[in-house]
């Protein structure tokens, strides 16, 4: 029998004869059952207490803040909508909140099948409107568009795995404390032996278009092929189009956790550390961003952050270290708002040794041009000193093929030519075989072909990429021409027969008067020959146009540079097709008259 059953039976006798006449009377059971039910909900209400305070955070100071940013920016939406003053009151105007995504960025955010962003970022951005009382919409932006985007106004918010430098900074306003921080990572074959930038020299490298890490490249004379989409940059790096791809180490993170493909690729080394930030536009949002700010600090210090980042499987050092400095009152103001002796200063890309002796006149052009005529041009490439060597190096290059395309093309063209037309049988069909096949060839095919052949001979750089380049033009063009030198003796030779007063046995005075009826085409073939010369990019020849690539991959700011390619490259085909019909008009004339 148990010690409760025990007192029972012990007691029994005395109270039963007690309780039951007190039962009976009336006043005694209703006071009775009022006593049961306010022990009940007393009961109830402590249990509804407990459970509120396992779900319900101590208030946040920062939190309490951003509330009431938010409740001055409801009272300011209520009274006029016609002007908002803050974007703030904008996006409460409006009902919604426009947040710029990216589309592909595993574990930070990705489109699904159903065309809904899923991620860590989209998650954050959700907290975000679910504060503000408004729907999220989702906007897709990359790394060219999310700063213009922003800025004009198309999207409210940015958060699109951008890292904040002092350059971004001077366009658009980032939201501090930072939200995320990652590192530059250079991926390729597990047996590569590049270990620094110094094993990466003269070599290519795969990026993204924009990124901030890209001038990095070019410093180090370190080739660069760029890509609109880093989702296509592991597409390359499996299918061999790519040797090394480069992007954030957080970029590789679901990659890397796949054991077939980390037995074949890895992290060769990392640099730049850089923190990201969300951004909003610099105009009109002194409310937006300070709400923003207060909220990032509470998102930190309540593991709202850190949360999100382990529901989503990506590493959370960086956040647990934050959420150590804003939980406690160091770094945060009386107000909640952050203490600037505690946030992480934006990172900056600008070297002051690197200002090159063009700068001030490329910046008074640009404030010219947008002064006088509305036009915004971008020089920043005559601005920096390792970008400004670059693109001289690019029309050396470049130069260097124009001169070695003519002369490869008439080298071909006249030493095939006079065997077409002056050697013996069995050499004439054999060269009219070859010229054939360069005929009927693909000048990029041709050119690949030189640069497999040039590469399995000597060690493949920069100048033996030119000279395969040349080769192949000059011999594409070449043929063409002497196939025009070839068809052009024949035409004399109809026309001697058919007047044998002015026929000759002198083969080679035959051969100088096909060169002359043919002088026509043979300019045509070197002027195709030089616009031809762009292509030996492909094979990775630093030419002009291959630099302008690579100066673009620095800057979402393409036009300015394309136009300058564009102007360089009219002027200088204008240029060899001036000298040439100088040249034809100097020499055809001295050649007619022996026809």
């Amino acid at each position: 029998m148990g010690a409760r059953s025990w007192l029972a039976s012990l007691f029994a006798p005395l109270w039963i004869p007690l309780w039951t006449p007190l039962w009976r009377t009336k006043p005694f059971r209703l006071s009775t059952l009022v006593c049961l039910a306010t022990l009940s909900y007393l009961a109830t209400l402590g249990g509804q207490c407990t459970a509120l305070a396992d779900i319900v955070p101590t208030t946040n100071p920062s939190l309490a803040a951003a509330t009431r940013i938010l409740d001055r920016a409801k009272a300011a939406a209520a009274t006029d909508c016609a002007k908002p003053a803050d974007v703030l009151v904008r996006v409460l105007c409006a009902g919604r909140l426009r947040v710029g995504l990216r589309s592909y960025y595993p574990g930070f955010s990705v489109r699904d099948d159903t065309g809904t962003f899923v991620g860590f970022e989209p998650d954050i951005a959700r907290r975000i409107a679910a504060f503000l009382g408004v729907p999220l919409v989702a906007v897709t932006v990359d790394t060219t568009s999310r700063i213009p985007m922003v800025a004009n106004g198309q999207v409210d918010l940015v958060l699109a795995t951008m890292g904040h430098t002092l350059q971004r900074g001077a366009e658009v306003r980032f939201i501090r404390p930072h939200y995320y921080a990652s590192q530059t990572a250079i991926v390729g074959a597990r047996d590569s032996p590049v270990h620094d930038w110094a094993d990466l020299a003269g070599l290519t490298v795969c990026l993204p278009i924009g990124a901030n890490s890209n001038l990095d490249f070019i410093r180090h004379h370190v080739r660069i092929l760029t890509f609109d989409h880093p989702e296509h940059l592991l597409d390359a790096l499996r299918f061999g189009e790519c040797a090394f791809i480069v992007q954030d180490d957080t970029f590789f993170a679901a990659s890397l956790a796949d054991p077939a493909w980390a037995a074949s690729y890895g992290i060769k080394f990392r640099f730049a550390p850089l923190p990201w930030g969300m951004a909003v536009a610099s105009a009109n949002t002194v409310q937006f961003a300070a709400l923003l700010d207060d909220l990032s600090i509470a998102f930190l210090a309540d593991n709202v952050f850190l949360d999100l980042a382990r529901a989503n499987k990506i590493d959370t050092s960086f956040l647990e270290s934050q959420r150590q400095k804003w939980t406690g009152a160091a770094c945060v103001s009386a107000e909640g708002g952050p203490l600037t002796s505690c946030l992480t200063p934006p990172v900056d890309n600008a070297n002051l040794t690197d200002i090159s002796a063009a700068a001030p006149y490329a910046t008074w052009l640009e404030q010219r041009m947008a002064r006088v005529f509305g036009v915004r041009i971008d020089l920043t490439l005559f601005t920096h000193q390792s970008t400004f060597d670059l693109l001289a190096e690019g029309i050396a290059f470049t130069l260097a093929l124009i001169v070695g395309t003519q002369v490869s093309t008439l080298i071909f063209a006249l030493g095939l030519g006079r065997l077409m037309t002056t050697g013996p049988l069995a050499v004439r069909r054999g060269v009219a075989a070859l010229t054939a096949a360069g005929h009927v060839t693909p000048l990029p095919l041709l050119i690949f072909f030189a640069y497999v052949i040039s590469g399995g001979i000597v060690r493949y750089s920069a100048a033996v990429g030119l000279v395969a380049a040349v080769v192949a033009i000059g011999f594409y063009n070449g043929s063409n021409a002497a196939r025009a030198i070839d068809e052009a003796n024949r035409t004399l030779l109809r026309r001697d027969a058919a007047t044998p007063a002015r026929a000759t046995d002198d083969r080679g005075s035959g051969f100088f008067r096909a060169i002359a009826l043919a002088s026509v085409q043979l300019v045509a073939f070197l002027i195709n020959a030089a616009k031809g010369s762009p292509a030996a990019g492909m094979i990775g020849v630093p030419d002009f146009l291959n630099v302008v690539t690579d100066l673009t991959a620095s800057s979402p700011e393409r036009f300015s540079m394309y136009v300058i390619l564009l102007v360089f490259y009219v002027g200088l085909v204008s240029l060899v097709i001036l000298l040439l019909s100088l040249l034809r008009a100097a020499l055809v004339p001295r050649a007619a008259g022996s026809t």
